[in-house]
């Protein structure tokens, strides 16, 4: 509770893991909200993340977008696959989120 007598929630997480079919564990299909992606530098190590949809237009994030584009078409089934390390796209997740909160840029070594 704050000062002001509200009660405050803890903000979303900002992306969730997601099981073999896309989705979250609890339910047939990602939250309202997000963007279900699969992050990993090969098909093998590719690891399923649902973004939040505030963020996706993120420029480095459309960066990502577009390479995935060139590599995988658009006519892509199922969660959109990105080249990318997870932690490390998890991480610009945060920053990114963080950015929007605070209004500061940042750059990733992409």
């Amino acid at each position: 509770m704050g000062k002001d007598g509200r009660v405050y929630s803890s903000p979303q997480p900002n992306y969730a893991r997601l099981d073999s079919s896309g989705c979250r564990d609890d339910q047939n299909r990602p939250r309202k909200g997000y963007v279900p992606l699969m992050i990993g530098k090969d098909d093998e190590t590719m690891e399923r993340l649902a973004v939040r949809t505030k963020i996706i237009d993120h420029p480095h994030i459309a960066n990502l977008l577009e390479s995935s584009a060139d590599e995988f078409g658009y006519s892509q089934q199922g969660p959109v696959k990105i080249r990318c390390d997870p932690d490390l796209f998890k991480q610009m997740v945060r920053r990114i989120s963080k950015e929007t909160r605070l209004d500061r840029s940042f750059s990733f070594p992409f």
